[in-house]
């Protein structure tokens, strides 16, 4: 608990004079929305949200343990500490971008690419932004596998629209694949639904819901989340309530056990800070 309060401090103070805090910017009649979402991520969904070109978003994510787990004794599920992965994104232009993290379970590294194939525009002309996704994960545990077993795949389609000043929703078709079977699946399918609301400039709720179809392991759930993003120039807070202690999208198809309406809730939190490097 006391490393995950000191990382998010650490963070919040990196406000020095080589990056300046970046008032967000607001759409250009009748151009590109910029403000799909407020950051990469609703929780755990990756977002349509473009990265501009030299930009560094760093995210650091945290899950802690189910939260009526003896309340407290174990102070909210947080005395069983926390999950953390540590990510950073780059956008190499406007549309693309390339990330890295590693998540504290399995030891495992991610290596990620998204790019903006439409983007909404405020004149309508766009009518949608739709982004593709594919991730790469490698499970570094020492378990003797082989290297080809460690491997997991992920894609996925994110189709958003802003319906308003407030609103904007996403769904999400999504793929995973994994090299070592789990009840002898391999392959797994979902249609991912998200959504964001602003209360005002600087406060907005998020959503999150990611019903599984088709075959899965025995003892899955879909994964649920709620919370709300904190808007401060340079940096979105993100504070939540989840189902599911895994922080890549392949994982939370394939892996999550925990079920939200049965009781199964996590507290986390996510600090999003972003850099501009060189000229845009």
């Amino acid at each position: 608990m006391k490393q995950a309060i000191l990382t998010a401090m650490i963070l919040g103070m990196l406000t020095t004079t080589a990056f300046a805090q970046m008032e967000r910017e607001r759409v250009s009649p009748g151009g590109p929305i910029d403000e799909m979402f407020w950051a990469p991520n609703i929780v755990g969904m990756s977002t349509v949200q473009s990265l501009p070109a030299n930009n560094l978003n760093v995210t650091i994510m945290h899950n802690f343990g189910i939260m009526n787990d003896d309340i407290f004794q174990n102070f909210f599920g947080m005395d069983f500490g926390a999950t953390v992965r540590l990510g950073a994104d780059y956008g190499i232009t406007d549309r693309w971008s390339v990330g890295v993290g590693r998540t504290l379970i399995h030891r495992l590294y991610d290596f990620r690419t998204k790019y903006a194939l439409l983007r909404q525009t405020a004149s309508n002309s766009v009518p949608l932004s739709v982004s593709l996704k594919g991730d790469l994960g490698i499970n570094t545990n020492q378990n003797g596998f082989s290297f080809e077993d460690r491997l997991n795949y992920f894609s996925s389609l994110m189709i958003a629209r802003k319906l308003n000043d407030a609103l904007t929703l996403q769904l999400t078709p999504m793929y995973a694949h994994f090299n070592t079977p789990r009840d002898g699946l391999q392959d797994f399918y979902a249609v991912g639904v998200g959504a964001e609301y602003r209360l005002s400039r600087r406060w907005a709720v998020i959503g999150e819901y990611y019903p599984v179809i088709g075959d899965r392991p025995a003892g899955t759930e879909d994964a649920f989340a709620i919370g709300v993003n904190i808007e401060t120039g340079g940096h979105v807070f993100q504070l939540f309530l989840k189902s599911s202690n895994w922080h890549t999208e392949q994982h939370i198809l394939a892996q999550n056990s925990d079920d939200f309406w049965n009781g199964d809730i996590r507290f986390g939190f996510n600090v999003n800070r972003v850099f501009q490097i060189g000229k845009n």
